[in-house]
């Protein structure tokens, strides 16, 4: 009995590597779409513990490092000069006319008349994952005319949902910015199912292994308000706080050769508490600014700007 289960496992042995050496030599001889395919399908193979939650963290960090390698995640990109480290957004903050509000570890550019934030931007580095409590409650930032309340989102069904988020202020730049991201002109309404379920998991996923993956990694954030819906509000008419109908996120980083590397994300508003494929979401950043209106990295180069922005990423990162 044991002889044959040795006999068996030689077998099933030798039709794997078998497999593997013809899939091999397919890839070698094929043109570099259908290379991208065979490797967005490997990918999509090792997703099932790279993204489940109840796979070691060992086991995750060791598949992302062998994620990192295969090309169709790490080529593209474009020529761009070194970012100024000490921004939250090196390549310009997104333009419009909103209110310009620097905070210790973030950014926001801030509507007075819908009264949230239209973006947000913030910087994610390697971190110890170490961080004060949460602090207590929202605060209103004095600096704004409309100087919204709390108050406003209580009972609304929808919670105060952050744009620069808590945790990663908290663990990249300490307890002065994690308090300074519960001002009130960081928050939007946000349902509860996606604040606390699939927005978190994504900031969460940009904090924790995007940071130790790639070192320094640049966020801008916000939310989307559809022109063909009717606009929906939370609060009196005097304070009245516009709910978003999606959110869009652009995330970008710089790969060792100096090459800068994006994805744009917009999420709908829904409750969505957990969705392990990413890539449904991505979209170019041509698409985020059309939705927004914002002209994103403005400091780069028109020409610089045409090329990074007109694809979607081939798969999320």
């Amino acid at each position: 009995m044991f002889r044959k289960f040795l006999r068996a496992c030689a077998i099933t042995f030798m039709v794997v590597v078998s497999l593997a050496a013809v899939t091999w030599v397919v890839y070698l001889c094929s043109e570099r779409p259908r290379q991208a395919e065979m490797e967005i399908c490997l990918l999509d193979g090792m997703d099932g513990l790279r993204e489940s939650p109840t796979a070691p963290e060992t086991v995750v960090r060791v598949l992302d490092r062998v994620a990192d390698r295969v090309p169709v995640l790490t080529e593209g990109g474009i020529e761009a000069p070194p970012p100024d480290r000490a921004d939250a957004s090196p390549y310009g903050d997104p333009s419009g006319p909103w209110l310009h509000l620097v905070n210790p570890g973030y950014e926001v550019g801030y509507d007075e008349q819908e009264r949230v934030p239209r973006w947000a931007a913030y910087k994610v580095m390697r971190n110890a994952g170490s961080h004060g409590p949460r602090p207590s409650g929202f605060r209103v930032d004095t600096r704004t005319r409309s100087r919204v309340r709390t108050e406003v989102y209580t009972r609304s069904g929808y919670d105060r949902g952050h744009m620069a988020p808590n945790y990663a202020l908290a663990v990249c730049h300490g307890e002065e910015a994690q308090r300074a991201s519960f001002l009130m002109t960081n928050v939007v309404p946000q349902l509860h199912g996606l604040n606390a379920g699939l927005w978190k998991d994504i900031e969460l996923r940009i904090a924790q292994r995007y940071s130790e993956r790639f070192g320094e990694v640049w966020v801008a954030n916000g939310p989307v308000f559809s022109t063909d819906a009717p606009a929906r509000h939370i609060g009196p008419a005097d304070t009245r706080v516009r709910v978003p109908d999606a959110f869009w996120m652009v995330v970008a980083r710089r790969t060792p050769e100096g090459r800068l590397l994006v994805q744009a994300l917009v999420v709908p508003h829904r409750e969505i508490w957990r969705d392990l494929d990413l890539s449904r979401y991505l979209v170019s950043v041509d698409e985020v600014e059309r939705l927004t209106g914002l002209d994103l990295f403005p400091l780069l180069p028109e020409a610089t700007q045409r090329v990074l922005e007109a694809s979607p990423a081939p798969r999320a990162w």
